[in-house]
């Protein structure tokens, strides 16, 4: 049985676009009404159901460093202000479409087969879309986008709110891990895929992971993860860090991390302004939290236990 994995293509060129780091982002303000809703807190009221005072908020005037791309860097940045916090961008990373003919290829071979799958894993909402828009491109739309999945009876699996974005798109998600992880996602559908299977040791990489417990997965790449502008754009955030205004950096994914060590010319300035100004590092869950810390050569210390949302990220 195969497994098709929606992923990441890296590159390390520079994104040619020009970033404003102080613009674009989205904020709602929380007039007579409950905004958001976590487990560990309710930010837009108090206990008494009355407007929460500034103050009162649990990142009232921190400033916290996002690092996310464009897409991810708007949810997060609402959630922060929700939560009192005073957000800065730097987008150490950027998404952008295939457009090599050779990666367009392999995307499409893959695409015009899943008869020959019976799962396909996202571990983004870049995958989702990125894929779902190259369907639409092969199938005239997305009427015969939906039929050709449907007719190749895969199953869908997706981590956490991602499910809701392949759902919005009227795909069913047939695995939801209660792991939002790439390991959630090898102890769930290794069963339906191979039969009744060994749970893999923790392993770093997904493919390798799925491989151990007896599936045949085949990577393909959706979209582009690059370099972003930080270094050339961002000189007056990238100082704030290094001066220790800031309070927080705030991690999605690895690839951020390694982002921000070369918009820093290395760990050093990071690692200086952890020990020597007080900066907290966080992270969206543990093993963003592992590949940032190895990345950094500073350990992780805020890290989010549900990170099936950023809510769990801004909570933590």
């Amino acid at each position: 049985m195969g497994f098709l994995q929606s992923a990441a293509g890296l590159r390390s060129s520079p994104v040619t676009e020009k970033f404003s780091c102080t613009q674009g982002l989205k904020t709602k303000l929380p007039v007579r009404k409950v905004v958001f809703r976590t487990e560990a807190a309710n930010y837009a009221v108090d206990d008494h159901g009355q407007l929460a005072r500034p103050e009162d908020l649990p990142l009232s005037g921190k400033r916290v460093l996002v690092t996310a791309p464009r897409r991810y860097a708007s949810r997060l940045v609402g959630r922060l202000v929700e939560a009192g916090a005073l957000p800065l961008w730097i987008p150490t990373i950027e998404i952008t479409a295939l457009n090599r003919p050779d990666d367009l290829k392999s995307l499409d071979d893959a695409l015009t087969c899943l008869e020959d799958y019976t799962h396909i894993a996202f571990t983004s909402s870049n995958g989702i879309t990125a894929v779902l828009d190259r369907l639409e491109a092969l199938h005239g739309g997305k009427a015969g986008a939906l039929k050709a999945v449907h007719r190749a009876g895969l199953r869908c699996c997706a981590l956490g709110a991602d499910a809701d974005v392949l759902e919005s798109h009227g795909v069913p998600c047939s695995i939801r891990p209660k792991e939002a992880s790439t390991l959630g996602l090898v102890k769930e559908p290794s069963q339906t895929a191979t039969g009744d299977l060994v749970e893999p040791p923790v392993v770093p990489r997904f493919l390798r992971a799925l491989e151990e417990a007896g599936a045949r997965p085949r990577r393909v790449a959706a979209y582009i993860t690059q370099s972003g502008s930080a270094a050339r754009g961002c000189r007056a955030e990238l100082k704030l860090l290094r001066s220790g205004v800031v309070d927080a950096v705030a991690f999605s994914s690895t690839a951020e991390a390694q982002g921000l060590v070369r918009a820093m010319g290395g760990t050093e300035g990071i690692k200086a302004a952890v020990r020597e100004k007080g900066v907290v590092l966080a992270a969206h869950g543990p093993f963003t939290a592992a590949g940032a810390s190895a990345v950094l050569g500073v350990s992780v210390d805020c890290v989010s236990k549900d990170f099936s949302s950023f809510a769990g990220l801004v909570a933590a």
